[in-house]
């Protein structure tokens, strides 16, 4: 805990230290010890883009970070290479079909809602069933993506409404993120705000429902609903512990409502996603920003070994 800060504000923090691995915090601690005891000002490659966080690439003086993305396949950002579709992001066993895209195909431009919390995430039964509730009271498809067990259970088959949640959308145990977020008939993605989706739903246009759970998820969630104004973070219930609490069924159906509706604030985070999605696009061209960035970045190591 921090000091003088009471346990119910904590979910408010921009950086929530909960349910995060070991390990991968102390590989990050190593990483900057290293950095700082090489004795001069080093580079350090970032997988963003100038025109996204201009002010916090130049925040840390004593590093010199590089925004060099989005790193994102050439055939779904700028098209150079249209062979270029694999993504390294992609951590989950693929499926042996495509039948989500067929499906995809079916429905209706920006109708549909896609739902993944990637590939470590663990969501608790009972806000599984929240959002299960949440999703069928907007009454729109939806694409949801819930990863089997370890030893193959299918958690969906836990969920009261299983039934009825075949009716309105498609439950998949792996899709191809970014191929979906492509896709004409997505119109809002629900996330739990990884760094890597939020990329891909900048790069792809697609407006965002934030559900942040841990690390820098929160700061994402913040940066895409105040600054970037992509998209809303849900608002979970009080709870006692401090902990968060759960996200109820009415707050996630008012936000995708909010998010996909016809109303001002709707079109305004449309209109947000496509700015982004068009600087992404120009960051990556011949005399864009991260394609500058790189070329600097890859002259001085080949100066360097000369």
């Amino acid at each position: 805990m921090w000091p003088g800060m009471l346990p119910p504000c904590i979910p408010r923090l921009f950086f929530l230290y909960r349910g995060v691995w070991e390990e991968a915090v102390l590989d990050y601690v190593e990483h900057f010890e290293l950095l700082d005891r090489a004795g001069t000002k080093q580079k350090v490659l970032v997988n963003t883009f100038d025109e996204l966080e201009f002010q916090p690439l130049r925040a840390i003086n004593k590093y010199d970070l590089l925004g060099i993305g989005p790193l994102i396949p050439s055939a779904l950002l700028d098209y150079e290479d249209p062979s270029d579709t694999s993504f390294g992001g992609d951590l989950i066993q693929k499926s042996t079909t495509d039948n989500y895209i067929n499906w995809l195909n079916s429905k209706e431009k920006l109708s549909v809602t896609y739902v993944a919390f990637g590939s470590f995430s663990q969501v608790l039964k009972l806000q599984m069933e929240e959002i299960a509730k949440g999703l069928l009271k907007t009454h729109k498809p939806f694409l949801w993506v819930i990863k089997a067990t370890e030893n193959g259970e299918k958690l969906e088959d836990r969920l009261s409404c299983k039934q009825e949640l075949e009716k309105q959308g498609m439950i998949v145990q792996w899709c191809s993120q970014l191929e979906v977020l492509s896709h004409s008939s997505v119109g809002c993605f629900l996330t739990n705000c990884g760094w890597n989706s939020i990329m891909e739903s900048l790069v792809s246009g697609v407006p965002v429902v934030g559900f942040p759970q841990w690390t820098d998820q929160l700061t994402n969630a913040k940066l895409v609903q105040y600054y970037w104004k992509t998209g809303l973070r849900v608002q979970t219930a009080a709870s006692a512990t401090g902990d968060g609490g759960i996200v109820m069924a009415d707050e996630i159906a008012r936000c995708l409502e909010i998010v996909m509706g016809s109303g001002e604030r709707g079109e305004e985070m449309r209109k947000q996603a496509q700015k982004w999605k068009n600087l992404a696009k120009e960051a990556v061209k011949e005399s864009g920003s991260s394609n500058v960035n790189i070329k600097v970045f890859m002259d001085e190591i080949v100066g360097g070994s000369n």
